[in-house]
């Protein structure tokens, strides 16, 4: 049982999947309602973003992350991890195997984290569709970086979305995806 779900991201923030090995998206998590994950919220992830007008939330939740000092199931940079190898440069080196840990707040108890198994939420930068995740076992997706896929160039921000979705689908899936 976790508190806590995330997806893994990209690289971004640089500093922080250089210095952790990987970095968690902010668009792709489930938070449990507790007072564990009321504490990471409030003390840890919006902390004083207010006050310094910084609250960019993917960078929020991976300084977290790095200040709890999360105790791992598996040495993120053990030398058996596997890793994504590919010439699209941003995917090269993302870790695949999901994670799961422990962090202590304090009289707040403990916080139970798991990061998904890249296969099982999805998100890679373009690399389709040689690096399509698996049709067994993805369950969430967010497919980026697909202009050069996208036949309509006129869309707003959301058609875009759903034309990315459509690629992906069409690629990944053979049209078949639901």
């Amino acid at each position: 049982r976790f508190d806590v779900f995330h997806a893994y991201e990209m690289k971004y923030p640089t500093n922080l999947f250089q210095e952790n090995g990987f970095v968690v998206c902010a668009g792709h998590q489930f938070i449990r309602s507790n007072s564990a994950t009321i504490s990471y919220l409030r003390d840890e992830v919006l902390g004083d973003c207010f006050k310094a007008n910084n609250c960019d939330d993917q960078v929020r939740y991976n300084v977290a992350l790095h200040k709890l000092r999360i105790h791992w199931n598996k040495n993120p940079f053990g030398k058996d991890r596997i890793k994504i190898s590919s010439n699209v440069k941003e995917n090269d080196g993302l870790l695949v195997e999901q994670l799961t840990g422990t962090a202590s707040l304090g009289d707040n108890g403990k916080l139970r984290i798991k990061i998904w198994h890249r296969d099982f939420c999805w998100r890679l930068s373009n690399d389709l569709p040689e690096k399509c995740p698996s049709m067994k076992n993805n369950w969430v997706a967010m497919p980026t970086k697909t202009d050069e896929h996208i036949v309509e160039k006129r869309y707003n921000k959301v058609g875009k979305k759903i034309a990315m979705f459509r690629v992906w689908d069409n690629i990944c899936r053979g049209g078949g995806a639901r």
